[in-house]
């Protein structure tokens, strides 16, 4: 009954995905307009309420994604899964007026579990980028004249991410661990002009995908103090665009050009390295950290409305549990909360888009007998700045994970 039920959850999940991948606006933030569009922050179970942190917790209990030597942990009877998903509120602020959005997204479907005794694997898929701007009546001078006219533009879609992991403990103390990645996706821009009675209409469908690879480790002092770190190594995600532009003239639509799978410039990842710790006090608090560097400048890219820069992310998380084996169901419940920022990875206009967000979040147990529980988060945060040209974005975040383990490979027994 249990294989059962996961087995219609996946169904459900993997249908849901589908759906969700040919909605358009996934995000509203108009920094989205930038690079990729706005790089997924939310990730699995735990995680979201501790400062967007984790790199040196094992998945011994929950699914950490941001670590693939974590696997090595995994009990060597469990079948681990997570599915999760976003709600968003957004809220910008210019030198000229306010707007606000409301999003909810797919966040993840992801599912682990052992190959030996002391290894593991899973496989996670999740929005990797987010796309969706709108650029409204922007006026422009027609050349030589005194005449203007006017644009639109529409962005939506983004990139997705498909990765396998394998981790292993080579002891009680060490465990390794690497992951291919699989980025892939599309970014859609329709850009409608109007001069007098008169329209043209641009549709330009881009097209990414490429493999990234990537490695960890964790180190454990003793049962309550533990390192972790991982590498992401650089790549070049390869780019194709689809662009058919058409105008209409006295109500005749008429295709000026229709091109298929033109070769653009490849959009260049950075090499990034992580580092975190994780400390226990007393059996019942425990608090971690973790410091990313994002090498953006040595890409050697342009962006058309910034300059591409190093990012540094720094993310602080804390969690308290009274007791996980108590009857008292309150006693069993896992507090946590954090902060994170980052100083962006883009300069425009000599403006940095930095985003900084604290956060809250329970882990609701629905079991005495394995680790499954729902992961409720909440962040509250802020990018950017306003200025004459950057609007400030201020936004709620609440996440929903479901997070299941099952022993799949114990019989069960008959008195």
């Amino acid at each position: 009954m249990n294989r059962l039920y996961i087995t219609v959850i996946l169904a459900i999940a993997c249908m849901y995905i589908a759906n969700a991948q040919t909605t358009n606006n996934l995000t509203g933030s108009p920094y989205s307009l930038y690079g990729l569009g706005v790089f997924n922050e939310a990730n699995l179970g735990k995680t979201n309420a501790l400062g967007k942190s984790g790199v040196a917790f094992g998945s011994t209990y929950e699914l950490n994604n941001l670590n693939p030597a974590s696997l090595g942990s995994i009990f060597k009877k469990s079948f681990m899964f997570d599915i999760g998903i976003n709600g968003e509120m957004d809220t910008y602020q210019n030198n000229k007026s306010d707007d606000s959005k409301v999003r909810t997204n797919f966040a993840n479907l992801a599912v682990a579990f052992p190959v030996t005794p002391k290894s593991a694997v899973s496989i996670v898929l999740t929005p990797y980028s987010n796309v969706g701007y709108e650029l409204i009546g922007l006026q422009t001078n027609v050349e030589g004249s005194t005449e203007t006219y006017t644009t639109y533009v529409n962005g939506s879609g983004g990139l997705n991410s498909f990765k396998a992991s394998y981790g292993i403990a080579l002891n009680k103390a060490i465990r390794l661990g690497g992951s291919l990645e699989y980025i892939f996706g599309a970014i859609d821009e329709n850009e409608v002009i109007t001069y007098n009675n008169s329209y043209l209409y641009i549709d330009r469908n881009t097209y990414y995908k490429n493999l990234r690879a990537a490695v960890g480790a964790q180190i454990d002092v003793n049962e309550k103090f533990g390192f972790g770190a991982t590498v992401k190594f650089p790549t070049s995600l390869h780019a194709s665009q689809n662009i058919e532009v058409s105008k209409i003239i006295d109500l005749a639509s008429i295709t000026v050009s229709d091109d298929e799978e033109l070769e653009i410039d490849n959009f260049d990842l950075p090499f990034e390295f992580a580092v975190g710790f994780r400390k226990t006090f007393a059996d019942k608090f425990t608090i971690n950290a973790d410091y990313k560097r994002s090498l953006w400048g040595t890409t050697d890219q342009t962006d058309n409305l910034g300059t591409f820069k190093d990012k540094d992310f720094i993310g602080v998380g804390f969690e308290y549990l009274k007791s996980d084996r108590s009857f008292k169901y309150w006693d069993r419940v896992r507090y946590r909360g954090g902060f994170c920022y980052d100083n962006g990875y883009l300069t425009i206009n000599d403006e940095t888009i930095d985003n900084k967000a604290l956060t809250l979040g329970l882990g609701l147990p629905l079991s005495l007998r394995n680790n499954s529980f729902i992961n409720i988060s909440y962040s509250y945060g802020k990018r950017g700045v306003v200025s004459s040209s950057l609007v400030k974005e201020n936004y709620h975040m609440v996440s929903i994970n479901l997070s299941l383990e099952n022993m799949w490979f114990v019989k069960n027994k008959i008195n």
